[in-house]
């Protein structure tokens, strides 16, 4: 006599319709609304890309745990509520990335003691969603990144008839805001760049086909997008789509200032500025200059002043300790300080205008009299004079902070 196996009991944190429905769900195989993963990838805008796909053309499921040919693998950690806590929250944080951000739901089935989780998305209320700042489109089992062509017809076809929309993402606003890049890259300079020089700059062995794309008469291809917005540090999704600023910074936010340090010595800059305003707050930043076509700045704005609050306070012992490090000449390029004023900084820490304006600004010595905390070579009423009380009072933390914590 066959004596049957009883099925194992679910998980109370499994969802028991889900759990029911994955078998089926998975015979369907790979398609427009439903794409497997045999395991998280270790890179989240990889997450991103596959929500920011069908968010973009239809709803969707994103199953992890499955394999391509549909098997229901499962997810060996997930029996683990802190692993699938973490999960779940990297999972969301990823959707949040995106550009507008997604709101998915997170839900984990479970077949025969093999757990998957599903990932359901919403088509979403915008026509296009952007990842890594390329837009994303689901086509049939894959999700990629569409073509620039594709992306003016989706907005053609999201508004075709409609009155009300003054207009529509063109090709040729993409063109016209490359000029527009040319042009703040030109703002204040004696020698004016010329569409020919940022081609040769972005290695084209063809200058003209930049010159097709700038003018309107030629779609870019992404190549292109992808070299002028690395070449320059431009915003890419501001270059396809005019949302938010042009000038965007290369690298990701780091801890502490100095932790910045590796990576401004990688590129190899001719010079290196650091920005202050001269508000009471002070607010300054840091631009790097690569060569004469490309400056960018650093992610963080810090305030040096007495406007800090404890991490502030530890920010600018850090911003102390990159000084010193500049002060004593390990550095193989130019470091050069900036007093500007408040509306030039705002315009160049929030992305608006080309960092490297700030090149045609007054010299200044503010940095490395920051490090002056003793008074010894300018006194504490000269530098009161010279840079506000503010800027005294953010020596008066320093110090202090090096007395708690003597190095």
């Amino acid at each position: 006599m066959t004596v049957m196996q009883a099925a194992r009991p679910l998980p109370a944190w499994a969802d028991a319709e889900l759990s029911s429905e994955l078998l089926s769900l998975c015979a369907k195989g790979e398609g427009q609304a439903i794409e497997f993963k045999l395991e998280f990838p270790p890179q989240s805008h990889d997450i991103a890309k596959s929500i920011a796909a069908f968010a973009s053309s239809n709803e969707g499921l994103l199953i992890y745990g499955v394999s391509d040919d549909g098997r229901i693998v499962g997810l060996p950690e997930a029996g683990d509520s802190k692993w699938r806590d973490r999960t779940q929250q990297r999972l969301l944080s990823a959707a949040r990335e995106i550009k507008p951000p997604v709101h998915p739901i997170v839900r984990w089935a479970c077949v025969d003691g093999r757990i998957a989780c599903v990932v359901k998305v919403e088509k979403g209320l915008e026509p296009i969603y952007y990842s890594n700042q390329r837009p994303i489109v689901r086509r049939g089992p894959s999700s990629r990144p569409a073509e620039p062509g594709e992306v003016e017809q989706i907005f053609r076809e999201r508004y075709a008839g409609n009155a009300k929309t003054a207009s529509m993402p063109s090709t040729k606003l993409i063109g016209r805001r490359m000029k527009q890049v040319l042009g703040l890259m030109n703002a204040d300079r004696h020698d004016q760049l010329t569409v020919v020089d940022l081609a040769r700059a972005m290695g084209l062995s063809t200058p003209a086909d930049l010159e097709a794309v700038v003018e309107g008469h030629a779609s870019p291809t992404f190549a292109i997008l992808d070299q002028f917005s690395a070449r320059f540090a431009i915003d890419k999704v501001w270059l396809a789509t005019g949302r938010g600023e042009p000038f965007r910074s290369p690298i990701e936010h780091q801890p502490l200032p100095e932790s910045y340090l590796s990576s401004i010595d990688a590129d190899s800059p001719t010079c290196v500025y650091v920005v202050r305003s001269n508000s009471d707050v002070g607010e300054s930043f840091i631009v790097v200059q690569t060569d004469d076509v490309k400056a960018w700045r650093l992610p963080d704005v810090w305030h040096v002043s007495d406007h800090v609050g404890g991490g502030g306070s530890r920010d600018l012992l850090s911003l102390y300790d990159l000084f010193r490090h500049w002060c004593s000449g390990a550095k193989q390029y130019s470091v050069l300080g900036r007093l500007v004023d408040p509306r030039l900084a705002k315009s160049v820490y929030d992305g608006e205008a080309y960092p490297g304006v700030v090149a045609c600004q007054p010299l200044s010595h503010w940095w490395d009299d920051l490090t002056d905390i003793e008074h010894k070579w300018t006194s504490r009423a000269g530098s009161k004079k010279a840079y506000g009380k503010s800027f005294v009072a953010a020596q008066d933390i320093i110090r202090a902070m090096l007395s708690k914590a003597p190095r």
